[in-house]
């Protein structure tokens, strides 16, 4: 049976306010509007991030027994970010672009999770990581109104939490770590440093954050790069931030990596991880691989969960509240 949901007009009301103003502001930004393909033959790898596919048949379904050589049809993915397409644009000369879309998530729902949700992802040339962060906090406060802000760097972070610097430390001193006694599974579910680092972040070092505020942590360690240029001056640490407020990630951010051959690196890299931990492999996007050859223009971009920045304004425990129809009665 379907829960009963009855949609919430004010908080509705507040979040379409909320989408004019972001589109109003990018604007006067000169940052031009772009849509881009939900389906698509290849999607951005991350091995923590589940899927939904479907399989589009050129004649249709297939009838009968005699469906012609389309019986299979073709399998196409739901985008989990506009990020490859936007790359895409960007590598054929387009100027600063945003998009305001649907992104979907397989097996992510809960009180800040919505397996289908609205993604605000911008990518602005030229700017450094700074900037970038800058200009994240207005688009934050359009939505939130005055709120203060804090910026502090991944080790300071581990140190202020925990006395620990993550940079010098193995995946075994960080899963021996006192604070992770009973709190973590055990240390087969950590193979990599990067993965004991992502439980830490989210169960131990985030819950501390204050929720009145924002609070940017910039600088991750390289093993945490995703598709993140890593500093030249210090290969331990990668050119990538994330934003929390409310008790919840709202925004990652990337000077992003340029390299083609680096990016298929990563991309084999994370596969190679699906393969370890039985999950499927996905298809790389061989058109965004192709477009990256032709050059990424120096860039920073961000990607961020409109409706928990809608969650975080209205004060909201949990997101079904800002949406029309969550998960469960759609």
């Amino acid at each position: 049976m379907i829960p009963s949901h009855l949609p919430d007009l004010p908080a509705l009301r507040f979040r379409a306010e909320a989408l004019r103003n972001i589109r109003e502001f990018f604007h006067r930004s000169g940052v031009l509007e772009v849509e881009t393909p939900v389906l698509s033959r290849g999607i951005s790898l991350d091995c923590h991030i589940d899927v939904f596919s479907s399989r589009f048949h050129s004649l249709g379904y297939p009838r009968g027994s005699e469906g012609g050589g389309d019986r299979e049809g073709e399998t196409y993915y739901l985008q989990t970010s506009p990020e490859p397409h936007m790359k895409r644009l960007l590598c054929l000369g387009f100027p600063d672009l945003y998009q305001l879309g649907k992104a979907f998530r397989n097996g992510e729902k809960g009180d800040f999770h919505n397996p289908e949700f609205t993604m605000l992802e911008w990518y602005r040339r030229g700017f450094s990581l700074m900037d970038l962060m800058e200009e994240v906090e207005k688009v934050c406060l359009i939505v939130t109104g005055i709120m203060p802000s804090v910026r502090l760097t991944y080790r300071d972070a581990f140190g202020d939490r925990l006395g620990v610097d993550p940079l010098e430390m193995s995946r075994e001193d960080l899963l021996a770590l006192p604070e992770l006694v009973g709190r973590a599974p055990s240390p087969d579910a950590f193979p990599t440093k990067a993965d004991a680092l992502d439980f830490i972040m989210s169960h131990v070092i985030e819950p501390g954050f204050p929720k009145d505020r924002f609070t940017f942590v910039h600088d991750f360690p390289a093993e945490q790069a995703a598709q993140a240029q890593v500093h030249e001056s210090d290969p331990r640490v990668a050119h990538r931030f994330e934003v929390y407020g409310g008790g919840m990630e709202l925004g990652n951010g990337y000077l992003e990596l340029a390299d083609p051959v680096e990016y298929e690196r990563r991309f084999n890299g994370e596969n190679a991880k699906r393969r370890a931990a039985g999950k499927p492999e996905l298809p790389q996007d061989p058109a965004l691989l192709g477009d990256l050859r032709r050059g990424l223009p120096a860039c920073a971009g961000v990607a961020m969960g409109v409706d928990r920045l809608v969650q975080l304004a209205l004060g909201r425990e949990n997101i079904r509240s800002v949406l029309a129809f969550p998960w469960d009665v759609c």
